[in-house]
């Protein structure tokens, strides 16, 4: 028992370093004063000075000054004459400017740029001025005199600091420790990936950019090191400092670029090379110029901010060129580009702070930004060492993650289907407009089509990776035809087909083998028969043959041989004999030629015969057939003239469990699953409880729908966690549940409620049936605790729903409907009402819309109408009394398309009621309620029929 793992112990790891961070943060905001380093023993002398104008005349500084620009500024105030502090200093900041400081009109400090040595810089520089300050001094007056560039009176008053020295120190440099930190951040990072590349790299033979991305980051934090206002208090050559701080920066772009190529894998080397020998010269320029006194750094501060946007633009110009060249190499390089964004984004950042502030906030904005630069680019550049190491495991573990992705990728596609199409069902159950009912066959057959690529793309996917295994389980064969005669039924005579189902009687009755892969290979050719059939017969004929007995071992899964026993999947009894069954479908389509033939059975190809092309498809139905039934020892077999129509026959080896026979399947698969008329005109289980768990709101709304007849009451729950709770407070007859949930999943959900032993009312275990969107999950399952009593594929059947509700509710709680109830419920609302008698029977306006406005179309319309009548009339009671149902909704259907055309929209409206109802005869649906209906309603149909043709009459009359 694993009570300690890996996992835990780096949580437990985790939370420690948390709580160091805590502890840290904690101790640094409750500051320690007793050692005097935090202790504030100084002051800013932001008051009391005076200006002292050119002709000698002295003016209070004021606020209206603060912020204007001074060249040269005189200013003088009298110092503190009492301090409590021990030793005193007056710290003096100056940017680009000469300093003069006297006191009582004493000259104490004087700082002139031409006083520096060779190697100098024209401007004066930016340092710190200390004045120490005797006690003698205090209380005296101090007068200071800065000449050079133009500075606000705000920004140098803030300058000066009267106190202690270790006091200002520590203020100063606490003021500037983010660009500290990051400055020293920066050069660590630099030499630690130039020592990688001294240490792995260049042993290896192996250069990954680390030398020259080591070589910019170094270079970066010398610049940002040189620039902040604590420098001199660091280095006390702020001549040095200040050199330093152009040199470093001039050395960053030829590493860069360099970089670059060598991230780029030499897309744009030339260009890149012939730049850097350009930057190289350059620099050479600027450091001769500056080094023979020509030019100082800072008059060559335009020509070097020129080399670095060039810099940036031959980067930007490469990533340009990758993304054209190179598309896959672009995508592993978006985290430069994210770097870069970050450091461009900062630095204009600290550009609008500059002139906002000035120098007030100099260097902040950009250390955050070169800090988390370098982090993301040091990122990369371990991406780039783990990229080899994650191919391999990638290839370890490809096989899973595909699975894995299948799965999800079946579940998340289907699931907004599934919801379409459940919602779809619900208007073909409760509408009885024939144009939504259209829409909604329409919307239904699309769907199916669209749910039949999906498995078809999921399959093939699967097949490419070899991802495709048997799960041979026993089945009844007599309920895979069962329903694969509704599905194909449906779509045959949705086109018109006519459509067959033979059995030899004598064929196994209960088989062992993958009965999942046995259904998509016959669904595919089932299919595929009725969508190049336009008129004629689809027939499906179902035989079998027996195998030789020294066949019985031929093995479902090819790789079992390598797999351990308690993963093998379940093999056929002892006593098994193995069998071949054969599935032919033939149809009366146009066929396919003897050239054509071999291109069917390859992937992505697809036969067009005449005028087939408008067919759609994706070319995968029948490769996937031919693949699974190798995949299950079997074959299949075409035979096909053009102009004949087609025969597709596979041969699927299975193993027969017992002697029995399927006899007539149908009859079988009532008695099976205990279905009879009863259930096809509907039940009521209003005193039975049920609870569906799913997390999607749709589903369970749709669920609600489907079962909305049965009066069953629906208790709802939206996640595995809740399921239980309500398990453990309520009594549930049955447990629908979805399979794949956040949180707790289905197969999870379910071994709780096995392990806690839930009962129904009754006191035994509670049924709990699965909803799936996975076209997997029946080959995954395996048998054991965790086993779903059943399965319910999405979208969800309103009749499989009902079945599952009906075989699995205690059949005392099932009341079966009369046929009154069912008159009631469904067809009462289509009752032709007396009164309707007495209303406008044409609407002119209507009649006119449909004949474009034009009075003498209308009537002319309308007249063939009128002479029709007779005819018609006679047709509708000829098909009546021969009880001719297919006629009767033929000529209902024409009627309700005429009578709406001339404007006759209550006989159109009731035309189409009478439709409806004959369609539910001819489909068999719910045949003697349809039938109670017609013969109910006839005569006021006909009378109301005369009424219109009578009020027509009379508009035609001159």
């Amino acid at each position: 028992m694993k009570i300690i793992t890996e996992r835990k112990m780096r949580f437990i790891y985790l939370l420690f370093l948390l709580f160091i961070f805590i502890f840290i943060f904690g101790s640094s905001v409750r500051e320690y004063y007793r050692l005097g380093f935090r202790e504030h023993k100084f002051e800013v002398l932001k008051t009391g000075w005076q200006r002292i104008l050119p002709d000698g005349s002295k003016k209070k500084l004021g606020s209206s000054e603060e912020m204007v620009l001074i060249k040269d500024l005189l200013i003088e105030r009298q110092l503190p004459s009492e301090v409590p502090y021990s030793l005193t200093s007056l710290y003096i900041k100056t940017m680009h400017q000469d300093l003069t400081i006297w006191i009582d009109e004493k000259p104490v400090y004087q700082f002139d740029y031409q006083d520096i040595p060779p190697f100098n810089s024209k401007i004066p520089p930016l340092y710190w001025v200390r004045l120490p300050i005797q006690k003698d001094q205090l209380g005296s007056t101090i007068r200071i005199e800065f000449r050079g560039r133009a500075r606000s009176v705000e920004n140098t008053l803030e300058g000066l600091y009267f106190g202690e020295d270790l006091s200002i120190i520590c203020e100063i440099l606490w003021k500037n420790i983010l660009q500290i930190f990051a400055s020293l951040c920066l050069i660590f990072m630099g030499i630690g990936l130039l020592v990688e590349y001294l240490i792995l790299d260049r042993r290896r033979g192996e250069e990954k950019g680390s030398f020259y991305l080591g070589a910019v980051l170094f270079f970066l934090g010398l610049w940002m090191g040189c620039q902040i206002d604590a420098r001199q208090l660091i280095f006390n050559n702020i001549l040095l400092i200040w050199n330093m701080e152009y040199l470093s920066l001039i050395m960053i772009p030829i590493p860069a670029l360099l970089f670059i190529n060598k991230v780029e894998r030499g897309n744009c080397q030339r260009g890149i090379y012939w730049l850097c020998l350009s930057i190289a010269l350059c620099d050479l320029l600027i450091i001769v110029s500056a080094g023979i006194g020509l030019y100082s750094f800072a008059e060559l501060n335009l020509l070097i901010d020129c080399i670095l946007l060039l810099t940036c633009f031959a980067i930007a110009r490469s990533f340009v060129v990758i993304r054209w060249r190179d598309p896959d190499l672009f995508k592993d390089l978006t985290w430069m580009i994210g770097a870069g964004s970050t450091l461009i984004s900062f630095s204009c950042i600290e550009l609008v702070s500059f002139f906002l502030n000035g120098y007030e906030n100099q260097g902040r904005f950009l250390s955050v930004g070169s800090v988390i630069f370098a982090f993301q680019m040091i990122h990369m550049q371990s991406m780039e060492y783990d990229k080899v190491r994650n191919e391999k495991n990638k290839l370890e573990v490809a096989e899973k993650v595909q699975s894995e992705f299948l799965a999800n990728m079946s579940h998340e596609i289907r699931t907004p289907i599934n919801t379409v199409i459940g919602m779809n069902e619900m208007i073909l159950r409760e509408s009885h407009d024939d144009v939504v009912l259209g829409y909604a066959r329409n919307i239904q057959v699309s769907g199916e089509s669209l749910l039949s690529l999906v498995n078809d793309i999921l399959d093939f996917s699967r097949i490419e990776s070899s991802g495709i295994k048997l799960v041979p389980k026993p089945y009844e064969l007599a309920n895979l035809l069962h329903e694969l005669s509704n599905t194909a039924r449906f779509r045959a005579e949705w086109k018109n087909l006519r459509f067959s189902v033979i059995v030899d009687e004598d064929t196994p009755a209960v088989l062992f083998g993958d009965v999942f892969r046995v259904r998509e290979v016959l669904v595919n050719l089932l299919d595929n028969a009725i969508k190049y059939t336009d008129t004629g017969t689809v027939t499906l004929t179902v035989t079998f043959k027996s195998l030789p007995v020294e066949e019985k071992k031929f093995s479902f899964n090819e790789e079992d041989a390598n797999v351990s026993p308690e993963d093998r999947e379940e093999q056929p009894p002892a006593n098994a004999v193995p069998v071949e069954l054969q599935f032919a479908v033939k149809d009366t389509g146009l066929g396919i030629s003897e050239k054509d033939q071999k291109l069917v059975f390859q992937k992505f190809q697809r036969v067009h015969s005449g005028w087939r092309k408008n067919i759609q498809g994706t070319g995968l139905g029948l490769p996937i057939t031919r693949y699974l039934t190798k995949l299950m020892h079997g074959r299949i077999e075409l035979k096909s003239a053009l102009g004949e129509g087609s025969c597709f026959t596979a041969y699927i080896p299975q193993y027969r469990l017992n002697d029995e026979s399927i006899g007539n399947f149908e009859d079988r698969y009532k008695k099976q699953k205990g279905v009879g008329n009863g259930f096809n005109k509907g039940f009521i289980a209003s005193d039975a409880k049920i609870l569906v768990v799913d997390d999607n709101e749709l589903n369970l709304q749709l669920v609600k729908n489907l079962l909305k007849r049965t009066e069953v009451q629906i208790d709802v729950a939206y996640s595995g966690e809740e399921c239980l709770e309500k398990l453990a407070t309520g009594t549930y007859d049955i447990v629908y549940l979805d399979h794949m949930m956040a949180g707790m999943n289905g197969e999870e959900t379910l071994e709780k409620i096995r392990e806690q032993a839930i009962e129904n009312r009754y006191g035994k275990p509670i049924p709990v049936i699965a909803f799936s969107s996975n076209v997997y999950l029946f080959e995954s399952h395996k048998d054991g605790s965790s086993k779903f009593d059943a399965y319910l594929l999405k979208p969800v059947d309103g009749n499989e729903l009902d079945k599952s509700l009906y075989t699995f509710l205690p059949e005392n709680l099932i009341r079966k409907r009369s046929n009154e109830e069912y008159f009631e419920a469904e067809m009462k609302k289509h009752t032709i009402s007396e009164k309707e008698d007495k209303e406008k029977l044409l609407d002119r306006e209507i009649g006119l819309a449909y004949c474009m406005q034009d009075e003498s179309v209308y009537q002319e319309i309308l007249t063939l109408f009128k002479e029709n009548s007779t005819e018609k009339q006679k047709e509708l009671e000829d098909a009546f009394s021969s009880s001719d149902y297919a006629k009767y909704r033929l000529y209902s259907h024409g009627l309700k398309t005429t009578s709406l055309t001339v404007g006759a929209v209550l006989l159109s409206e009731n035309a189409k009621k009478m439709e409806y109802a004959a369609k539910r005869v001819v489909e068999g649906v719910e045949k003697e309620e349809a039938i109670q209906y017609i013969r109910y309603n006839h005569s006021a149909f006909i009378r109301l029929y005369n009424k219109t043709v009578e009020e027509a009459s009379k508009y035609l009359e001159p």
